[in-house]
């Protein structure tokens, strides 16, 4: 269903997207709302990975 190097390609988008926010989340100020939307970021790369991952080792099982 997709491509192994597209699918490297997007996985490493996706974890720095969510690396960068999950660094910038120990350095924010809580209650903030730098703070809630770098947590929505966080938690879309972290979803992003993870849906690539389970799409590159589907298409490896078929």
């Amino acid at each position: 269903m997709i491509d192994p190097w597209l699918g490297k390609a997007a996985f490493h988008l996706g974890f720095y997207v969510a690396f960068t926010a999950g660094i910038l989340l120990f350095f924010l100020e809580k209650q903030t709302p730098e703070y809630a939307i770098t947590q929505i970021t966080f938690g879309v790369g972290l979803f992003f990975v993870i849906v690539v991952a389970i799409l590159v080792r589907w298409r490896r099982k078929n």
